[in-house]
């Protein structure tokens, strides 16, 4: 890829801005993954429903997807830079409204705004890594799949030792600290160097759209169904994996609950980088069994009570989706044009997104009727056929493209 020429001030060497911008993005996820131990706190603080647990879990997905429709390729034309800040300036507002919201109602307002500004920005943070990466390295696809799952992860569990250790004042200290992190990514980003070059159609590219050129498309499309199952575990573990561990197992921690969720985003982050080295189908193959066979162990702990298979099970899909995840980047990345590298990535996130909110909401409505146990178990079985799908259709990919 041709370098591009650096506009306005660029102190920071490309190296020590490939650093700064994954940083940044870790703590940005940070603030996303963070209040999935507290939604339990706020709930017995507040007492609202299941129902309205769900809605403030999947407000932040269905946002996030509403961005990445109308602006993840803004900075196809903007820049990389421009949009970045703007965002992360944005994004302290919600980070706000967790530390210092009176209500559920806020919490909700706070999760949407946090879902169309990360949205937003994640593309272009996405592209960014690949271009600051050394040409035809596989390092910028491996962090910019690893950073974000591997800050949600990391926010749920300091979200759960906060609270153990600072009780009603941990969100208060928690997101504050968020904060003065991003503050600090927006000075960085200042300095460091523009990766793109600005092109025309800023406003066209604003209607929505899912942008998949067309030599991506035959590999966009056969590793869906492993996506889709992928995210939607994502969405069991970062939903209602406090609640499964509260109501289901009996064991009643915050610092659990946070360890609990955060089990499947360390996954993502380590099987990312720990599987980057194998072949793309090689990954999707061994992404999607792992998932299943993941997935089977957790449904089997929750049906019998035993948090040691769900954390077993945790881990393997969890590795299984940093896999695969970390394979559909590698993919992508030589198949998608400079200018179109953002829009293509944002593709990516909207079909995970969706996979993270729309199971989230269904099973919100369906534990008041059915139970939570009934719906936790078909959850889990759709998610393991999902998986075993995928794998079928990466074993009959045509050899030419394999």
């Amino acid at each position: 890829m041709a370098q591009v020429q650096s506009r306005g001030l660029a102190l920071l060497s490309r190296r020590v801005a490939f650093v700064a911008f994954a940083a940044t993005l870790v703590a940005l996820y940070l603030g996303s993954g963070a209040p999935t131990p507290f939604l339990l706190q706020w709930q017995s603080e507040w007492g609202f429903p299941d129902s309205l647990l769900t809605v403030a879990f999947a407000a932040y997905a269905f946002a996030f997807l509403v961005a990445l429709l109308v602006g993840g390729s803004l900075s196809d034309h903007l820049g990389r830079k421009p949009v970045i800040i703007t965002l992360l300036a944005v994004s302290l507002i919600p980070i706000a409204m967790f530390a210092f919201g009176p209500s559920v109602e806020w919490i909700i307002a706070g999760r949407t705004l946090a879902g169309l500004t990360t949205g937003a920005v994640t593309a272009a943070y996405t592209a960014a890594l690949v271009e600051l990466a050394t040409p035809g390295s596989r390092t910028g696809p491996l962090i910019a799949a690893a950073a974000p799952v591997g800050g949600l992860g990391l926010g749920a569990l300091l979200g759960g030792v906060a609270i153990e250790l600072w009780h009603q004042d941990a969100d208060v200290i928690l997101f504050s600290a968020i904060g003065v992190a991003l503050l600090i990514g927006i000075v960085l980003t200042v300095v460091a160097p523009e990766t793109t070059t600005r092109v025309p159609g800023a406003l066209r590219s604003l209607v929505p759209q899912v942008l998949v050129p067309r030599p991506a498309r035959p590999f966009f499309a056969r590793m869906l169904p492993i996506l889709i199952a992928a995210w939607a575990t994502g969405s069991l573990f970062l939903g209602l994996a406090p609640t499964i561990v509260h109501e289901l197992l009996g064991i009643q921690s915050g610092l659990v609950n946070g360890a609990t969720a955060s089990i499947h985003a360390f996954g993502v982050c380590i099987g990312s980088v720990a599987f980057g080295r194998l072949a793309v189908p090689t990954a999707l193959r061994l992404g999607g069994l792992g998932l299943a066979v993941g997935v089977s162990l957790v449904v089997v702990g929750v049906a019998t009570g035993q948090i040691t298979f769900v954390v077993i099970g945790g881990v393997i899909e969890g590795l299984s989706f940093g896999a695969a995840f970390g394979g559909i980047f590698r993919g992508l990345a030589p198949l998608a044009p400079d200018h179109e590298r953002a829009g293509t990535f944002a593709s990516v996130y909207v079909v995970a997104y969706i996979s993270l909110g729309v199971p989230a909401v269904i099973a919100g409505q369906l534990i008041a009727p059915l139970g939570l146990l009934p719906v936790i178990l078909g959850w889990g079985l759709l998610i393991v056929l999902l998986a075993a799908a995928g794998v079928v259709i990466q074993l009959r990919r045509p050899r030419a493209l394999a």
